[in-house]
Parts: C-alpha cells; structure tokens; sequence
C-alpha cells in the first residue's frame, strides 16, 4: 500500500508539473507576446523624439562628429575608429533600437549593459560634410524648438559605446529633437598613464570641437543649441570656447549657444574660473553645473592631480549644509549665468559618478532647464543662498 501511495504521490507531482509548464505556454502565447507587443507600441506611441524616429521601423536616427584616426582594416565601420586623435574632422549618422523595456531601474553596469542587445546599432554611415549638414538641418527645421542637442562623453570612452549611450541618453531625456554625439579619443586605458594621455588629447580635441560648433551654426543654424558634456567631456568643452572666443563672431555680444551642461566635470578650478566663466559669458545663455560631494572618480581625480581639486565636486555633504559657501564659489552673487546643481542626495550610483546616466531626478531637471527659458522651480530642487548672497540648489530626492 506504501508503494502505491508513493508512486501516486510522484506521478501528481509529476502532472502538476506538466500543468504548469502547459499553462506558463498558454499565458505566454495568449498574453506574453500581445503584451511585449504593446508596451513596445506604446512606447513609440509615447515618445517625444518623433522627429528622430524612422518612419519604416522601430529606430531613431543621431548623428557623430568624430576626430578619431579612421583604418581601413575592418569591415565594421564602427570598428575602424581607433583611439589616436586627428585634426581632420568625420561626420555620419547611425540608427538605433532600444528595447521599451529599458530605463533607468535596470543600470547595473553601464559598461557591459550597453554591450547587449537592449540597445542595437542598426545601421552606420560615414557622410561628406555637406550631406552631413542637410541631413542634420533636415531634423533641425523639423524639430518644435528648432533645436539641437550635442552630447560630449569622458573617460576611457571607446567609439562603439560612445555612439550607444548617447542614443541612451536621448531616448531617457525624450526631448523632440535631434541629438549628436562629439566623439573623441578618451580610451587611453585605465592606468595613470592613460588618464594623463587622456588628459591631454581632450585639451587638444577642443579645437575640433570648436570646428563643430562653428559649422553647426553657420550652416544648420539651429536657433538652440544644447551641450551636455560629461566628466572629461568638460575638459573638451572648456578648451573649445576657448578657440571659439578667438573667432571675433562668438566674442561680441550675440548668443550662439543656449545651454551648456556639465556633468561632474574633470575640469580644474583654475581652468573653470579664470578662463572658461570669462568666455562663456560671450557666448552662452545658460550655464548649468551638477556636481557631487561623493563623487569617488572624482575623488581619485584630484589625487592624480597633485591635490587640485575638480570642478564636479561638491564640498556639500548632507550633513554640513553649511559648507556651501565653497562650491559657491563659482557663482557671483546676482549671477544669471550659471547655477550649480548639488545631486548628492540623490547620487545612489555604484561609484557615485555616473548619475547622469542612472539618476532619473537629475534627467527631470534637465528636461526642465532646456525646455524653459526660465530656469525652473521644481519641487525636487532646494535653494541656500551663502552669507554673500550666492544661490545653490541642492536636487532633493522626490517625496
């Protein structure tokens, strides 16, 4: 009788397991796929970036200005731009897929989860400067605000990932507008060598981009333009105002440029304060910069520095609101150019340095600022004035 209990016992086991097996593929197959299918709808139904969807599949269309040394030993197009810097300037666009599934929540590891197949490279191609600019000119005059949106990366930045987060940042940011990626050869290696390498190429790289912005503006003629650059991306920034102040059509008293952003900037105090706020002024409507107190990258940084400390750092911590008064000291009382943004609070990253790729406050702010010509007050952003007058917002976490 035991055994007759025993194999009874087994085979329902065995039953129920079929039943479910049987019902997770008849869920599958009645929900599943009808529900991967609209979410998928509804995220191109939803987006914002219409301007920059192709009509005849489920991709965006960005742009790249890059002046990496091009080789000819690859069949992959995107794997023939190398890590050596040129003078001469390569203009093309690329095509992108990202899953609907993909936002902020699921960042682990930026570095490897670009790699996978979330994010899909459709399509390259290397343009002549003049179809460049018709095709850019093309999503420019189509865009609400006739806009574009340059994004600058950092650090250790190779071509490949270069171009798939920047449609990233695109699709998360969801601004009706075409977006370009400046592309240089931040991929230096991870050595202190390498960091200094980098250091180096991205102070000589601001003379392409300089290039850039001069050919953007006299022949797309965007009525805004956006730059976002991140950490070393700054230093890249920083020296190509500097080339641009010398062209006496950036100097005078017109705006050719609406918003810079800068995202935990590797870019010294000196540099910042006697060269760059001096020429930025001629030229920019608005200055934005986001920093963090716990910021590591940043941190090692300046030890490789020789103690210079970074602009992208913040001396707030959350426990000494008090101190301020340092960061502050970028900004003039009365200033209307640039406004400090302090993310610490919000900054929950691995290694508290890439919050403008996984921070969804620090994306709502940003849609903010550049969407308005006011600079906004959202709930989220707390303001301090220091005892000279200085104002300094600190992005809160949502309530």
């Amino acid at each position: 009788m035991s055994k007759f209990k025993s194999r009874t016992k087994y085979i329902s086991i065995i039953v129920l397991l079929v039943l479910v097996i049987v019902g997770m593929w008849f869920y599958q197959a009645l929900y599943g796929t009808t529900g991967e299918a609209l979410q998928r709808a509804e995220n191109f139904l939803f987006t914002r970036m219409t301007v920059s969807q192709l009509s005849d599949k489920d991709a965006m269309r960005y742009f790249f200005v890059s002046n990496r040394k091009k080789s000819n030993d690859d069949e992959v197009l995107e794997n023939r731009f190398g890590s050596e810097r040129s003078e001469e300037l390569k203009f093309g666009l690329f095509d992108i897929t990202i899953e609907p599934s993909v936002g902020l929540g699921m960042l682990i590891n930026p570095s490897e989860w670009f790699q996978t197949e979330e994010i899909v490279l459709n399509n390259m191609e290397a343009l002549q400067q003049e179809s460049f600019i018709n095709k850019i000119r093309e999503q420019v005059d189509a865009s609400p605000r006739r806009s574009l949106l340059i994004v600058i990366h950092g650090f250790r930045e190779r071509f490949p990932s270069a171009l798939r987060k920047t449609a990233f940042v695109g699709h998360i940011l969801d601004i009706n507008t075409p977006v370009m990626v400046f592309d240089w050869p931040g991929d230096q290696g991870s050595s202190l060598r390498g960091y200094r390498s980098a250091r180096n190429i991205a102070t000589e790289s601001g003379a392409e981009l300089a290039k850039t912005i001069e050919l953007i503006n006299r022949e797309a003629k965007p009525d805004n333009l956006w730059i976002i650059a991140n950490s070393m991306g700054g230093q890249v920034v920083v020296h190509a105002f500097s080339e641009l102040y010398q062209n006496p059509e950036f100097s005078d008293a017109d705006i050719e440029i609406e918003d810079v952003v800068l995202t935990a900037p590797d870019v010294s105090h000196d540099e910042f304060d006697n060269q760059f706020k001096r020429e930025i002024t001629s030229m920019t409507r608005n200055l934005t910069v986001y920093v963090s107190s716990n910021d590591r990258a940043l941190v090692m940084s300046r030890l490789v520095n020789l103690g210079d400390s970074r602009r992208g750092e913040s001396t707030l911590s959350p426990d000494m609101l008090d101190e301020a008064a340092r960061i502050a000291e970028l900004v003039d009382p009365d200033s209307e150019l640039v406004t400090l943004v302090d993310v610490t609070p919000v900054n929950r990253t691995r290694n508290f340095h890439n919050f403008s790729l996984e921070t969804p406050e620090f994306f709502d702010d940003l849609f903010l600022r550049l969407t308005n010509q006011q600079t906004p007050h959202a709930r989220s952003l707390y303001r301090l004035q220091t005892p000279e007058g200085t104002s300094y917002w600190v992005l809160t976490p949502g309530r």
